[in-house]
């Protein structure tokens, strides 16, 4: 369960960002449907990020996508040739101060009902700093590290303090306990493997995971169930690994007569496809009680399908799955689908770095909760909605 990610200096973000998963508790719309409670929190289950184009969006998705990355890799990483690693040099370049600084990561969440604060800053795959705390009753350090000094709580992290001098820089303290199956530290990397990052514009990185789920009968019941808005009756996997939807054949008095196999990536629509793919993911979350996070969620769907997939994890989320992505869809900032403190705003400042913050920033003379979300963001009242500017010399300058 994510309480808060925060970052600074990467990408488009040049200063210190934070996304709170943590509800305004004056807030009283939506509460049975759209937050849970995990020790003395309570977090929200979906947050959505609007803002134009170039704004940031991504980036901040980005944000997620690297932390686990780097987790999960430094040590694969680091044991490849130089020009094989992966490129950690991702900071803020339109700054001739923050392009030599660190990239700055740290994620707050609860797992088994320990309350973990992990983060580290990384330069040139080089690990600066890391740190990991935990909270039972109150915070406790367990390690802290700069470059290769280490402090470790002897008490608490015993595990720590038999590796700490096999470490080389490039490698996360944290990813080589992993690999060394401790166990305060297999818990902490155990979270980050449930959470998932997704580019929804591009069905890579989903293929791979929701073909897997095929190899189980109630995934494939679930998804043929799924899809039959589609006229589609049934979804299954064929021995070459591609996915197959079929559809009814009828004779000219309009009963079935047979069933024809489409392939799904060459055959069906763009939306289709992405659907498929999608709700293979959305499965995989709801059913572990995953985190997700989605660039573009709403990209090829149709706004009432966007809606009832939102409805999946605010209405039937048994296990607390929490569902971060982006979206451009204005017709789904709607009060009844969700709270202030679930809806974020991206845009750039003058200087040109991307700056997040949340439709709860603005007080009651600014927006209620009864207010019309959507026709305020289109007039600009929130900011992060520019477009482009079709002035009379753009058009002079088109014709002349």
């Amino acid at each position: 369960m994510l309480i808060s990610l925060k970052f600074k200096n990467f990408l488009s973000y040049k200063d210190e960002t934070q996304l709170l998963m943590t509800s305004v508790k004056a807030f009283k719309e939506l509460k049975e449907t759209n937050v849970f409670k995990a020790r003395k929190f309570e977090l929200l289950k979906t947050a959505v990020v609007y803002g134009p184009n170039g704004g940031g969006k991504s980036n901040l998705i980005k944000a997620m996508g690297f932390m686990t990355h780097v987790i999960h890799n430094s040590f694969a990483d680091s044991l490849k040739k130089k020009e094989d690693q992966f490129d950690y040099d991702l900071q803020f370049i339109l700054n001739s101060e923050s392009e030599n600084l660190p990239i700055e990561m740290e994620a707050v969440f609860i797992k088994n009902d320990i309350i973990y604060r992990y983060g580290f800053h990384i330069k040139n795959n080089v690990i600066e700093k890391e740190w990991l705390f935990h909270k039972k009753d109150v915070e406790t350090k367990l390690f802290e590290r700069e470059f290769n000094n280490f402090s470790i709580n002897n008490n608490t992290f015993t595990e720590g303090s038999k590796y700490k001098n096999n470490i080389n820089e490039n490698v996360l303290f944290l990813s080589y306990l992993a690999q060394n199956n401790t166990k305060i530290a297999s818990e902490v990397f155990g979270w980050f493997y449930n959470v998932n990052v997704i580019n929804a514009l591009n069905n890579d990185n989903l293929i791979k995971a929701t073909k897997a789920l095929f190899k189980s009968s109630k995934f494939k019941i679930w998804l043929s169930y799924a899809v039959k808005f589609l006229a589609i009756s049934n979804v299954d996997i064929d021995q070459e690994n591609n996915i197959m939807t079929y559809h009814n054949k009828f004779d000219e008095n309009d009963f079935i007569v047979d069933t024809i196999p489409f392939d799904l990536d060459t055959v069906e629509s763009e939306g289709t496809i992405k659907l498929v793919y999608l709700l293979g993911a959305i499965y995989d979350s709801l059913k572990i009680g995953k985190v997700l996070f989605i660039d573009e969620f709403d990209a090829k769907l149709h706004t009432n399908l966007t809606k009832k997939l939102l409805q999946l994890f605010h209405k039937f989320n048994v296990k607390n799955s929490q569902f971060v992505f982006t979206m451009l869809d204005t017709d789904l900032m709607d009060k009844e689908i969700f709270r202030r403190d679930q809806i974020w705003f991206v845009d750039k400042n003058k200087f040109g770095a991307s700056e997040l913050y949340s439709l709860s920033d603005f007080d009651s003379s600014v927006v209620r909760s009864t207010s019309d979300f959507k026709k305020k963001y289109l007039d600009l009242t929130f900011g992060a909605a520019e477009s482009i500017n079709i002035s009379q010399n753009l058009v002079d300058l088109l014709y002349d």
